[in-house]
């Protein structure tokens, strides 16, 4: 078992202050003197706390988990376990939902595999559903805690490989078709009706999908005066808007779509250099898109008809 914590740390308790009878029970007066932006509004339909993360995590383990290898790719599906905002907030624990994975397929440590052989499923012995789901809450959500308790500057734009920002310096200068300020990208006002989409629902929802975050990112550096530009970019519309923000494995996520835990690809490609790249087009024909557009818009700037520009 896990060593029981006697007392929070005195600096914990000065940086985040408990929280008063007022604060809890939601008072108008009290919320608003909170030291936050007031301009982002507050999420509907997802409360916080312990139980509703538990209850989240419950109706996951018993409707999404042997779905979720299919349906987690797929932004129809809202196949993901929501559970990031929990576990950033320390509402969850991933120990806690580790524990409960397991539990759920009756799993004891005798059934680990002997080698990894460097895949991301088989090693646990568990479920095809239970292996896709820890290989992010172990491996890809550790990775990230990891490389931000070993790297200072975890954060910053020098912090990507070196073959990365090779690559990205080679390509700063290459002509780029589209370029939109943070105001319009925060907006949603761009020539393309996908990512116009997915930022639309990371506003109102503070969340979206994992796959489309993915091309989110991608966009912003091809639409940006630099790379060094786009991570700013980035890193201001994540954390101001998403509730699993100033995290980081949130935070990894964004790192990735300029080269960090990945590889050079090839073609060499304009802005992108060897970074891999995503379009738009692409991935509307690789998901199903259409009830998703549908949902949240993403109407491009000046009308329709622009449809999904490579």
């Amino acid at each position: 078992a896990l060593p029981q914590l006697g007392a929070l740390p005195e600096e914990v308790g000065r940086r985040w202050q408990s929280a008063s009878p007022a604060q809890l029970a939601g008072v108008a007066e009290a919320l608003a003197a909170l030291p936050v932006d007031h301009a982002v509004a507050a999420v509907p339909d997802t409360r916080g706390g312990a139980a509703a993360g538990r209850g989240r995590l419950d109706r996951f383990l018993a409707t999404g988990l042997d779905r979720y290898p299919e349906t987690r790719n797929h932004p129809a599906d809202d196949g993901g376990s929501g559970l990031s905002p929990y576990l950033h907030f320390g509402q969850l624990s991933a120990h806690e939902i580790l524990a409960a994975v397991a539990a759920r397929e009756g799993w004891s440590p005798e059934r680990l595999g002997t080698k990894a052989a460097g895949r991301r499923a088989g090693w646990w012995g568990m479920s095809e559903g239970a292996e896709a789901f820890l290989d992010q809450l172990v491996t890809w959500r550790e990775l990230g805690f990891n490389f931000a308790a070993r790297r200072p500057d975890a954060e910053s734009y020098e912090a990507l490989p070196t073959w990365a920002l090779a690559t990205l310096a080679k390509h700063a200068g290459d002509t780029r078709p589209h370029l939109y300020t943070l105001e319009r990208l925060e907006r949603a006002e761009t020539h393309d009706p996908l990512w116009n989409a997915c930022q639309t629902q990371l506003v109102r929802e503070g969340a979206m999908h994992n796959y489309l975050r993915m091309l989110w990112g991608k966009r912003v550096l091809e639409w940006s005066p630099s790379p060094a530009a786009a991570l700013a970019a980035l890193r201001e519309l994540n954390n101001r808007w998403a509730l699993d923000g100033r995290d980081p494995n949130s935070t990894s996520g964004i790192f990735w779509c300029l080269g960090r835990y990945d590889r050079p690809w090839g073609p060499e490609r304009p802005v992108f250099g060897t970074v891999r790249y995503m379009s738009s087009a692409n991935t509307a024909r690789k998901l199903r898109v259409k009830r998703y557009l549908a949902r949240y818009g993403g109407e491009p700037a000046g009308g329709r008809g622009a449809g999904y520009p490579e």
